[in-house]
């Protein structure tokens, strides 16, 4: 179900479902509450999969000597930035995880874990923004690194560059506008359906 689809059934004059509509559409949201956190969960896998593998080949480029940490140095402040990327990211999904009250209605239930997962994503944003530039200052510096110890040339270096460059400009755009255009008008959507309904 669409969150579009609730919203109208919400406001819509029959809105007064008898028992089994009321478990229908209670199923509905809680297949979407499903299907958005596997998502979240897969979202979070590939990169922490990906670097994982990163990780295990700069350890065994350092362990085999093919890498000096000492000269090359910035890639692995690189990666350690991406790990505290994830860190941030998973420690924010427990601080904002719905947390049930006792007692209370399904529907509000529902709401406020639509809400909370809204939280969850907007915040793994804003975290993408903090750590940008944190992120690019040894990205720089590795690139230049590989150059100085002969791994890279200066053309390789810039194609490098731009490489990263395109991704991050690709990847800002795609959380800024997802941020603006679909999380913020939805939580504002969810907090007024919320206050219709404790009226």
């Amino acid at each position: 179900m669409e969150f579009e689809t609730l919203q109208a059934a919400w406001r819509s004059p029959a809105n007064t479902p008898d028992d089994k509509a009321q478990a229908y559409l209670m199923e509905e949201l809680m297949h979407m509450l499903k299907a958005r956190r596997r998502g979240e969960r897969l979202l979070f896998a590939i990169p922490v999969t990906a670097m994982t593998i990163f990780s295990i080949i700069a350890a065994q480029a350092i362990a085999s000597g093919r890498m000096d940490v000492g000269q090359e140095w910035g890639a692995v402040v690189m990666m350690g930035v991406c790990w505290l990327m994830f860190a941030a990211v998973l420690i924010a999904g427990l601080m904002l995880r719905n947390r049930k009250t006792a007692g209370g209605s399904p529907m509000r239930d529902t709401l406020e874990a639509m809400l909370a997962a809204n939280r969850r994503a907007r915040a793994n944003v804003r975290i993408f923004w903090m750590m940008l530039p944190v992120f690019m200052a040894p990205m720089v510096v590795a690139v230049g690194q590989l150059q100085d110890v002969g791994k890279a040339s200066e053309r390789d270096g810039w194609q490098m560059l731009f490489v990263f460059g395109v991704a991050l400009v690709a990847s800002v755009g795609w959380n800024t506008g997802r941020y603006h255009w679909v999380m913020k008008p939805e939580q504002r959507r969810l907090e007024a359906l919320l206050k219709e309904y404790e009226a």
